[in-house]
């Protein structure tokens, strides 16, 4: 791992921090806040970069005072060039140990990395046969630590609306492949639910997940709500992305992962998404095979005359009350950023060394950048639907955008291209119509809807 990468890494630490504190809407008073820090440093923590395992009240009050000057990049530090002992002692064995124990499912190859990367130990001088005996001595063997794992968990609940905010990926029904209308394709569900009042603050059906599809929703989701405290995910590859990190960071919204292989915490979504497999799914299934669900955009057109139209204004099993009328029953008000500065937080980056030239590669294009770079390694900010428009950072400075030499793709080969669904009419009366209208007319809000058959299933 390069300084560069560790510095980010140290920075989304440090952020993890002081995450409960920076993205609260109600600021600490000064005893409850040495209160917190008080209980933070009886902690033991595995701190990229260094051997310590514990934090002072000092560090923490200086971390906060740089965030709230500076924001996300004020945590990042200055690269380091020490290097630890060349040899294997007690503490790098303890802290081996340690970073097996925050992610059981973590490999020996993989803590001897992260070993190697914060310089506890030289390249190549742990084996992985030496460590992973070790482990099993001291008891922290995956299976043993995943065994072991066996502790009950209290219900909870969020004090109040867009404090808390879940997330999750769920694979759905069946569609005809756009590439090839006669083979059916698996969509998958990303939603987002509202802790405190049930609320989907947004939900989309995509053709994977990937990163873009999570970008997108929570994009679009803070957009209409504003910023959640903290976004609660599972320990997935998408969520537990650096960028995702970065872009909560910069938000203020503490990201918070549930633990390995116990989604302990994350069971309103899970409820939620029992309740779509009873409720939505077979209705959704029903026009499907009648034709009239085709596309992408015929599903999630579906999906939001169900949500906005029947579950945001059915009583909720757990708390007696419509999502959408708990919402609105708050008086909080959350923090909202504009379109503009949104869309620039959630720019994706990639690191390049301009060559003699000052020309960089990305994607198979090359731009050209400010002649004073030339043979530095720069930081590259785009959107990844658009590469037209590269930004440039060297320093923590931001230099004159790139210039396009040779352009061969427009957007970023990890971003799928968007499929172009066909809007065809059908004078067919389905479910999510009458719950689309019922949407339309909730002021009015005449009778219950009723299902046709007795497929209406009950969320507990």
């Amino acid at each position: 791992m390069d300084r560069r990468k560790l510095a980010k890494e140290i920075a989304a630490f440090r952020y993890g921090t002081i995450a409960p504190i920076v993205s609260r809407q109600t600021p600490l008073s000064p005893g409850e806040l040495r209160a917190y820090f008080e209980r933070m440093v009886q902690q033991s923590y595995v701190i990229p970069g260094t051997t310590r395992t514990t934090l002072s009240v000092r560090t923490l009050e200086r971390w906060l005072e740089a965030y709230r000057k500076g924001g996300y990049d004020a945590l990042m530090p200055k690269t380091r060039s020490d290097k630890g002992s060349h040899r294997l002692p007690d503490e790098v064995v303890q802290t081996a140990v340690a970073l097996r124990k925050e992610r059981p499912e973590r490999s020996v190859e993989q803590i001897i990395l992260l070993l190697e990367e914060s310089g506890m130990v030289e390249p190549d001088t742990v084996a992985q046969s030496t460590l992973a005996r070790h482990l099993r001595r001291l008891g922290a063997s995956r299976k043993e630590l995943l065994r072991s794992d066996d502790r009950g968990y209290r219900r909870f609940e969020a004090e109040d609306v867009h404090v808390l905010w879940q997330a999750d990926f769920k694979h759905a029904l069946y569609l005809p492949d756009p590439s090839n209308p006669e083979r059916k394709k698996k969509t998958i569900l990303f939603a987002i639910l509202d802790d405190y009042s049930r609320l989907i603050v947004h939900g989309q059906f995509y053709w994977d997940e990937q990163l873009p599809r999570l970008e997108d929703s929570l994009k679009k989701a803070i957009l209409r709500y504003g910023i959640p405290e903290q976004l609660y995910v599972d320990n997935g590859a998408v969520f537990s992305s650096q960028h995702l990190q970065r872009i909560c960071g910069r938000l203020g919204i503490h990201l918070s992962h549930s633990k390995a292989y116990r989604p302990a915490g994350r069971g309103k979504i899970e409820r939620i998404f029992r309740f779509l497999d009873t409720s939505f799914i077979p209705e959704a299934y029903e026009q499907v095979e009648a034709g009239h669900i085709r596309t992408l955009d015929q599903l999630n057109e579906a999906f939001w005359a169900w949500v906005d139209g029947y579950y945001h204004l059915r009583k909720h099993g757990s708390t007696g009350i419509p999502p959408k009328e708990r919402a609105a029953s708050s008086n909080r008000v959350p923090k909202r950023v504009s379109e503009v500065e949104l869309t620039d937080i959630f720019l994706w980056e990639e690191e390049r060394t301009a060559d003699k030239a000052a020309c960089v590669s990305l994607m198979g294009n090359t731009y050209e950048v400010d002649a004073d770079l030339a043979r530095q390694k720069v930081t590259l900010r785009y959107d990844p639907f658009d590469l037209s428009v590269i930004q440039v950072w060297f320093d923590d400075k931001r230099w004159s955008d790139a210039r396009p030499v040779d352009m061969t793709r427009r957007y970023d080969r990890r971003v799928a291209s968007t499929v172009k669904n066909d809007k065809q009419a059908s004078e067919h009366v389905s479910f999510f119509q009458a719950v689309d209208n019922r949407r339309k007319q909730a002021a009015v809000e005449e009778s219950p809807l009723r299902f046709s058959d007795t497929k209406r299933g009950e969320q507990r």
